[in-house]
C-alpha cells in the first residue's frame, strides 16, 4: 500500500485524470486522512479539500497554489516535475504566466547593496560619552586635580571642602 509500483500504476491509468482528484485517489489509496495531511504539510483542511475538488477560487492565487501543490506531491511521493505538469495543464496559459511570475519582487537599486549601512543610535553613544566626562570631572575635583581658578561656581568651590 503506496509503494511506488502502486504510484506509477495510478499515473499510467490516469493521464487524463486533473491534479486535484489525482491527489485526492493517491491520498485515499495510502489510507491518510485530510487531517494528517494537514498537519504534515501545514495547509489547512479546507484549502485541501479545495484543491482536491479544484476550487481555485477557495485557494491564493498564483504562487501559493504551486507550493501546495509541491507540499502535498512530495508528502505523497509524488515527482515534483509530474504534478507541476498536471498543475499546468489544469490552468490556461494566461494563468500559468501570472502563478509564475506572481511571487517575483521588483527589486529597487538600494536593496540590493552589498553593504547596508547599519541604523545606530548615535544618541545613545553621546549621552553615554556625556554621562562619563561628568563622572570625570567631579572625581577630578574631589582629587583636586583641579584648581581653584578654574571653579567658577560656588558650588563647584564646596564639592573640594
Amino acid at each position: 500500500m503506496g509503494t511506488r509500483t502502486d504510484q506509477e500504476h495510478m499515473t499510467e491509468t490516469n493521464t487524463e485524470m486533473s491534479v486535484g482528484p489525482y491527489l485526492k485517489q493517491l491520498r485515499e489509496a495510502q489510507g491518510h486522512t485530510l487531517e494528517q495531511v494537514s498537519l504534515r504539510i501545514k495547509y489547512s483542511v479546507p484549502q485541501i479539500q479545495a484543491l482536491e475538488q479544484e476550487r481555485w477560487d477557495a485557494l491564493p492565487d498564483g504562487a501559493p497554489v504551486r507550493w501546495l501543490v509541491r507540499s502535498y506531491g512530495r508528502f505523497l511521493n509524488v515527482e515534483d516535475q509530474a504534478i507541476q505538469s498536471m498543475l499546468d495543464a489544469a490552468f490556461p496559459e494566461s494563468v500559468r504566466a501570472e502563478m509564475s511570475t506572481a511571487h517575483k519582487m521588483q527589486w529597487e537599486a538600494e536593496d540590493m547593496a552589498l553593504y547596508v549601512e547599519p541604523r545606530q543610535r548615535t544618541w545613545i553613544w553621546w549621552l553615554i560619552a556625556i554621562v562619563l566626562l561628568v563622572v570625570v570631572v567631579f572625581y577630578a575635583i574631589d582629587q583636586g586635580w583641579i584648581p581653584d581658578s578654574w571653579l567658577v561656581f560656588d558650588w563647584l568651590k564646596a564639592l573640594r571642602q
